[in-house]
């Protein structure tokens, strides 16, 4: 951006945006009050929004009625009504509230491309069952997309931008011939009127398809559970026949050495590869079949994932995490924009969300650690500002307990990174009470962003430290700290958590005696072994959803079987029934909260049914030894807000019984 353009934008921007901040400076209100523990059960008010390509209507999902719907809202204020186009499970009527709204963007400036996910079961087999529906802004009709011939859900392959919108889908017909299931086919469907055409057929050597920025399908790959082994097929353009251009067994950590971006040009392509110890990008040789030169890393941490622009040409930037989520802008205007929105607003706390095809308009999120987000519309033609809304209208940008990321040494000499939010009304005390908060995955990790379930910083707002460990098999730190989760399950992981409470016990933060450890998914299993493995080193432990007998939830999703798989995912864990804390209902030895869905398709009830049903025959007291509190009509990703009040106020009655702080 030249300097006299950069003057005018800076302009703008502090014209605009400097007094809209001084006439709302953060919220005072919180100060000196303890923020209800509800008020973080809350949904966000707006959440990923998606502007069309003329920048005058938004997609997000909305809170309403406790609920989170999908929404469109027009930018400008009168520009049109709020529409409201769904609440997670309306799209089903056999499994209310399972089917959940996963994603949603624009394909034109009317039509809107909708995901939908639900867990279904097929002769025992459980699976994710993907498909996809339209919205049209104008009719407010709402179209399924090649529901039907296709068996077990659909794959997304690639979405139009431009002319008639569009989609290409790999699906799984079964006039193929019941041998082909796994060999799906792509065809196009218009999103418009719902009409289908085979784009390219069923292929005996292809069950993934993938196609580049064009649309135009130009990689086809097939993976063998039994033997692990993978074979990629590769075409330059629409005219070219397939090739085979690699086969062997790929590490499960690193995948396949080939490009994960396909530009429109047949010659540009991109790699995100972790060649050299974590994920960076690289330009790709489509001649050779291999990364080329590094273009951008972090040093110690996975890129997240590339921006295109808008008519899939150009690679804009890249997305990653290291203490926080931030964006790596290779386009100098988007550059100087974030740069400019930056000084404004503070250095890392601004995220821009979304924009207009001309990237003219656009939603930034803006947030400092310990503070909700607040969303803000932006024109950079005009220098007109305002904000769109609080993420928590309660909260508003109030700042509440501060946030940090921390490293603290394992016991056998590993580093690891780690949230660490400290209690604000104890502000400067000394060994306070603290929660380990183990994520979920475990295949996943935590930043010092604002959770987006808020469970830290409640908990933190009733008095605890809390921190939230990045243990061995997180991921965003490179395929071998991922790859430390196999056979660790239970074990090294769990020394991990514990290591954390040491780490605060020396810096003087933390009581080591008054520790708790809670999570959801992986995270309850964690704490379910906690208080089965380490009773001793903790006061109480709170499982949410968690997985208590890893055999039969290996033989529930009978996907992480074969002679190859069943190495995969759970399979990894380690020793199975010696790690399963359900399987030995004698050693718990710390007071358990377990709660869980009656309708969670992730991880069945069944699991926390039998760890109370084998406490129970163990001679453990409900009331005394462990809580359970089941929820009729929650899912595993707590899809209504009574559900996730309800789990923090459980949470917090059963701290003041057994950790109070």
């Amino acid at each position: 951006m030249k300097g006299r353009a950069r003057a005018i934008l800076i302009a703008a921007l502090l014209g605009a945006v400097a007094p809209a901040v001084a006439q709302a400076p953060a919220s005072t209100e919180w100060d000196k009050k303890q923020v209800p523990i509800e008020v973080f059960a809350q949904f966000p008010m707006i959440n990923r929004p998606r502007m069309t390509p003329d920048g005058s209507w938004i997609a997000a999902k909305i809170r309403a009625g406790g609920q989170q719907v999908l929404a469109l809202l027009p930018v400008e204020p009168g520009g049109g009504d709020v529409q409201i186009i769904a609440r997670d499970g309306d799209f089903s009527t056999d499994k209310i509230g399972t089917r959940e709204i996963t994603s949603f963007r624009w394909l034109d400036d009317e039509v809107l491309l909708i995901g939908l996910r639900s867990r279904d079961n097929f002769e025992g087999q459980w699976f994710d069952n993907l498909r996809y529906a339209s919205y049209n802004r104008k009719t407010r009709k709402v179209l399924p997309l090649g529901w039907d011939n296709a068996f077990a859900g659909t794959d997304l392959v690639w979405a139009s931008n431009e002319g008639t919108p569009r989609i290409l889908l790999a699906r799984a017909n079964p006039e193929n011939g019941t041998e082909r299931l796994s060999k799906p086919e792509v065809v196009e469907v218009n999103a418009i009127t719902g009409a289908t055409r085979i784009v390219m057929g069923a292929n005996p050597m292809v069950s993934d398809w993938t196609a580049d920025a064009g649309g135009v399908v130009r990689m086809g790959s097939t993976y063998n559970a039994d033997t692990g082994k993978a074979s990629v097929m590769y075409r330059p353009d629409a005219k070219t026949g397939m090739r085979t251009v690699y086969e062997g067994i790929p590490d499960r950590y690193n995948g396949t050495p080939l490009p994960d971006v396909l530009l429109k040009s047949p010659d540009k392509a991109y790699s995100l590869s972790a060649r050299e110890g974590v994920v960076a990008l690289y330009s790709y040789d489509l001649t050779k079949m291999a990364p080329d030169k590094k273009l951008f890393g972090i040093e110690g941490y996975d890129l997240d994932g590339p921006i295109l622009s808008y008519d899939g040409t150009t690679l804009e930037g890249v997305r990653y995490t290291s203490d926080r989520e931030h964006t790596k802008w290779f386009d100098p205007r988007m550059k100087e924009i974030q740069a400019i929105l930056e000084e404004t607003f503070g250095k890392g706390n601004v995220q821009i969300e979304t924009s207009d095809a001309k990237r003219e308009k656009l939603l930034f999120s803006v947030a400092a650690p310990g503070q909700a987000p607040a969303v803000y519309y932006f024109n950079t033609q005009t220098g007109a500002t305002r904000r769109i809304a609080f993420y928590n209208e309660t909260l508003k940008d109030a700042k509440l307990n501060p946030v940090s990321m921390v490293r603290y040494p394992a016991s056998d000499g590993k580093q690891i990174d780690a949230v660490l939010t400290l209690p604000r009304h104890h502000a400067g005390e000394k060994k306070r009470p603290v929660i380990v908060l183990a994520h979920g995955g475990p295949w996943a990790r935590d930043s010092a962003d604002w959770d987006a379930y808020g469970w830290a910083q409640a908990l933190a707002e009733l008095g605890y430290v809390v921190i939230q460990p990045n243990f061995r098999g997180s991921t965003g730190y490179g395929p071998a700290w991922t790859k430390a989760a196999e056979g660790a399950w239970g074990l090294r992981m769990q020394d991990d958590l514990n290591d954390a409470v040491d780490w605060l016990a020396a810096q003087g933060i933390a009581d080591p005696g008054r520790a708790c450890v809670m999570g959801w998914s992986y995270g309850g299993y964690a704490a379910s072994r906690a208080a089965q493995r380490d009773g001793k080193r903790y006061r109480c432990a709170i499982s949410g959803a968690g997985v208590h007998d890893l055999p039969s939830m290996v033989a529930y999703d009978k996907n992480y079987l074969g002679l190859y798989a069943a190495k995969r995912a759970l399979g990894s864990a380690g020793q199975l029934e010696q790690v399963s804390p359900g399987l030995h209902p004698a050693d718990f030895s710390a007071p358990i909260l377990i709660v869980h869905g009656a309708r969670d398709q992730r991880v069945p009830v069944a699991q926390s049914r039998g760890l109370v049903s084998r406490l129970k025959a163990a001679g453990k007291v409900e009331g005394r030894d462990f809580v359970y509190v089941e929820q009729p009509l929650n899912t595993h990703n707590l899809l209504r807000e009574e559900d996730r009040v309800q789990f923090l106020q459980e949470v917090k009655k059963f701290l003041d019984r057994f950790n109070p702080a």
